[in-house]
């Protein structure tokens, strides 16, 4: 990727393929008061500079040729956002290719444009931006039902762009940033229709997305070995095996977690009403601190069975069902060892339980 961007960053490149030829740049206000724009590509292990141009009267711009578009990064050193490797930067997705194309601030955002690649990422910024808004207003008027359903349109909407440009690197680069919110199958599918010079990118994505099917409904759960705040181990498969429970709900959770302690209420009442027909929950947390994790567990009346290996977000749980987020939750029935259920959250989990044992 280096030696790419160097060479298409050249002079002589530059003058020899005119058709080929990009043009970065951007000025005005919101680079007032910056020093200087960097150009990173991005592997692994981080971002590598490839060019940088000093702001000069509120103004930079970035010259060269590319056969093919490419992702890229620009970072920009500005007062007013946080600091990263000792110096203050925005760091924002840029895709190099033919054409000319423009840095610029709306909303308090940056975004580039003018081109084919970088007009779809703007697009999809802005429409991002616009449900992350409309999210938070249904959330602050207890709106949770349409907040689900118009972040499953939007979910709609990616998934059918990734799919529509599979054959482009703004596919490619869209996939890599939702692949989180697709489930295993989709993730897998997705990547196999992208070119295959960029499959292997991939393969780290891939894996965990096949990691993840076998923790899938239908499947059979994988046992978990980890010690109760009394330091006796406790494993997910004798709880399944106990007699007189039917379903038994691994829960993943931490005392640091906001949202996990938000699912509290839902578990509490579920547990109150349905433990005595044969309902369990087995508790991981990811806590690393012990105190914050059994303080926890007292404060907030969690009396089902809890287990942690207190090493965070590093428990080996976590690896084995490949949990991404928390809160995340798995539904086993006792009687076939199997997941029949994923991610019951809020008023889903005392439905679904109902469900199954009313």
């Amino acid at each position: 990727m280096k030696k790419i961007f160097i060479i298409l960053l050249s002079a002589a490149a530059a003058a020899g393929c005119s058709s080929n030829r990009f043009t970065i740049e951007g000025s005005g206000e919101p680079f007032a008061d910056m020093s200087y724009v960097t150009l990173k590509a991005q592997n692994e292990l981080g971002y590598t500079t490839i060019d940088s141009v000093a702001v000069i009267d509120s103004g930079f711009e970035f010259k060269g040729t590319t056969e093919q578009p490419h992702l890229a990064y620009i970072a920009m050193v500005t007062p007013d956002i946080d600091e990263v490797d000792g110096i203050k930067t925005a760091t924002i997705p840029v895709f190099i290719e033919p054409g000319e194309a423009t840095v610029s601030k709306r909303d308090d955002m940056f975004e580039v444009t003018g081109t084919p690649m970088n007009d779809k990422l703007a697009a999809f910024n802005k429409r991002l931006n616009e449900v992350m808004v409309e999210s938070s207003d249904l959330v602050r008027e207890g709106r949770q039902a349409e907040m689900e359903a118009l972040q499953e349109k939007f979910l709609v909407e990616v998934k059918r762009s990734v799919d529509d440009n599979a054959a482009n690197p703004f596919g490619a680069w869209l996939l890599r940033y939702m692949h989180r919110s697709f489930s295993p199958q989709e993730v897998i599918d997705a990547i196999a229709k992208l070119p295959a010079e960029v499959q292997p990118e991939f393969d780290r994505i891939r894996e965990q997305a096949e990691a993840k099917l076998r923790t899938e409904p239908g499947q059979p759960y994988i046992d978990i070995a980890q010690k109760d705040a009394d330091g006796k181990e406790v494993t997910l498969g004798s709880v399944i095996e106990t007699e007189g429970n039917k379903y038994v709900l691994v829960d993943f959770w931490a005392s640091w977690c906001s949202p996990c302690m938000g699912e509290v209420p839902f578990l509490v009442e579920t547990y109150t009403k349905y433990h005595g027909k044969g309902f369990e929950i087995y508790g991981v947390s990811f806590d690393s601190d012990r105190t914050a994790w059994t303080n926890a567990v007292k404060d907030n009346d969690m009396t089902w069975i809890q287990v942690s290996d207190v090493k965070g977000w590093d428990n080996q749980a976590r690896h084995d069902y490949v949990v991404n987020s928390i809160p995340a939750n798995y539904l086993v029935d006792c009687s076939t060892g199997k997941i029949v259920a994923t991610n019951l959250r809020g008023e889903k989990l005392p439905q679904k339980i109902a469900e199954l044992l009313d």
